[in-house]
């Protein structure tokens, strides 16, 4: 039976005026957050960063700029390139009739100027055999993590960064190139305390950090910029540092100073408690302009991104504002980030509001419904054909049926 919205409406009309209702208040919040970050010194903010350290609650950003800071976009190179990758999976099943995961991933070059051109393209590898369903700890026969779930989106990921070092190695070196991956450079899945070391080291220094290195020695002999675009981004990283100068106290030992006081009522909640960075750089920013640099506090960054620590700004793309994110050698040469903030707003502006490159590359990487009932198909009759048995649950066989 489908979903008897009748039975929501009512629940729905009551949330409508519950947020209604929250508005005004958090307007009042957002007003002190703007003040506080037009305010914002970054000596200051660093050095009680430095003094608060692990003892406060909220994860801090180095910041270099004042979060009150906005930067216009220069024009766009006269002839450039902006290459794209995106991905998506057919995950592994235990109700298909074999264990495997497929990987499909996108690519689009597109050359603007003088001589204009698009070369789209997409590559998809089956993983079957068993060494390639599972992320083995080298230093342990029994412990072992199946690939799906977050670790299969990570190891898509690392595959984006990838394929995208290769098309950048394959293209001529004679434009300003913008490289861009959709989603945050960090992996934020197997960022958690669920994962062992040994799964980090082997989709980030092994996967992910390997394409980065190859991208920055390619950069070495062009100009390359390397970056990921965050639509609609929901993090709070740069609110956090408006946190940080909020607190009336020498350092953020939130544990000692506010363990007794409920959430909303702590003093730093007067500029923060339900805003996010976007809404703080949609009053701050114009259409084209960025916010300040800062540096993400990620501990997986901090244990596993040598070299490449990811550093973020805030462009205000036209119909949203976007997190784009940078390895820090990007971040650290002007040029290098002019040139990615030229080319984002450039790539927003001709896509109205969304990067052209990032969408061809999704069109290219998009795995359909029927591409997935006819993949299973395929294997399906492959075992027929080696004349395997072939077994699929009960469950699975239901959904194909139907009854009345």
């Amino acid at each position: 039976m489908p979903l008897d919205l009748g039975n929501t409406a009512m629940q729905i009309d009551r949330m409508a005026a519950g947020l209604k209702g929250r508005a005004y208040e958090k307007r009042q919040r957002l007003e002190r957050a703007l003040e506080t970050a037009r305010g914002f010194d970054p000596v200051s903010y660093e050095d009680k960063r430095n003094r608060s350290g692990p003892a406060a609650a909220w994860r801090l950003p180095t910041a270099s700029d004042s979060p009150g800071a906005a930067y216009p976009a220069q024009p766009p190179p006269d002839d450039y390139r902006v290459i794209a990758t995106d991905g998506s999976d057919i995950g592994a099943d235990r109700n298909m009739p074999a264990r495997c995961y497929v990987i499909n991933v996108g690519v689009a070059s597109l050359t603007y100027g003088s001589r204009p051109n698009a070369e789209l393209s997409s590559r998809a590898r089956l993983y079957a055999e068993a060494d390639e369903l599972v992320i083995r700890d080298p230093d342990s026969h029994f412990r072992q993590v199946w690939i799906e779930g977050n670790v299969l989106a990570a190891k898509r990921m690392a595959e984006e960064a990838t394929a995208l070092a290769e098309t950048a190695a394959m293209l001529p070196d004679d434009l300003p190139t913008l490289a861009i991956m959709d989603g945050s450079l960090i992996m934020i899945g197997i960022s958690g305390h669920g994962y062992e070391d040994y799964v980090r080291r082997d989709l980030v220094d092994n996967g992910l950090m390997e394409a980065l290195d190859r991208l920055r020695g390619l950069a070495a002999d062009r100009p390359l910029a390397v970056a990921s675009y965050v639509s609609m981004p929901a993090g709070v990283e740069v609110v956090n540092a408006l946190r940080l100068a909020a607190c009336p106290y020498h350092a953020a030992e939130c544990e000692r100073h506010c363990r007794e006081t409920a959430p909303g009522a702590r003093p730093c909640d007067d500029v923060a408690d339900g805003v996010v960075d976007r809404d703080l750089f949609w009053d701050i920013l114009r259409p084209g302009q960025r916010s300040g640099l800062f540096r993400s506090s990620s501990p997986l960054v901090a244990n596993h991104y040598s070299g490449q620590e990811v550093c973020f700004f805030y462009l205000h793309a036209g119909e949203e504002v976007a997190r784009v994110e940078t390895p820090s050698w990007v971040a650290a040469d002007p040029a290098l980030l002019d040139l990615t903030h030229s080319l984002a707003f450039e790539q927003c502006r001709l896509g109205q509001g969304y990067p052209v490159a990032l969408m061809e590359a999704h069109e290219q990487a998009v795995i359909s419904a029927g591409d997935r009932r006819l993949f299973v198909e395929q294997v399906d009759t492959a075992l027929h054909d080696q004349a395997l048995p072939v077994r699929t649950s009960e469950k699975s066989r239901s959904k194909r049926l139907r009854w009345l």
